[in-house]
């Protein structure tokens, strides 16, 4: 058989991982903890492509992407209210709507 290992396995102790705020950390081991040992080791495995060091680049790119990723703070939300206009358009078609519905009955007989 003609068969070439190419697969990679990245591990990375977290302990050892600096640049990172205490908070940043706590983020990146909850949001990561599928990921994550139970002797603190990140693992990160690539076999896509056929060459090792393009894996071993690619699983590169997917740590540092990840970790990043996980460690940014969420932007806070700040709560928006409807404009006067979106309010006016909102109404109207709900008139609308209940203008239609009432077309739908003939009416009354006396």
């Amino acid at each position: 058989m003609n068969k070439v290992n190419t697969k990679v396995t990245l591990r990375l102790r977290l302990n050892e991982l600096s640049g990172l705020s205490e908070t940043e950390m706590e983020r990146v081991k909850s949001l990561l903890a599928n990921r994550i040992t139970t002797d603190g080791e990140m693992v990160i495995t690539s076999d896509e492509e056929r060459s090792q060091r393009i894996n071993l680049e690619r699983a590169y790119f997917r740590m540092e992407a990840l970790i990043t990723a996980a460690a940014r703070l969420p932007k806070k939300r700040k709560p928006s209210k409807p404009s006067k206009a979106a309010k006016e358009k909102r109404l109207q078609a709900k008139r609308r709507q209940g203008e239609k519905k009432a077309e739908r009955f003939a009416p009354k007989e006396d």
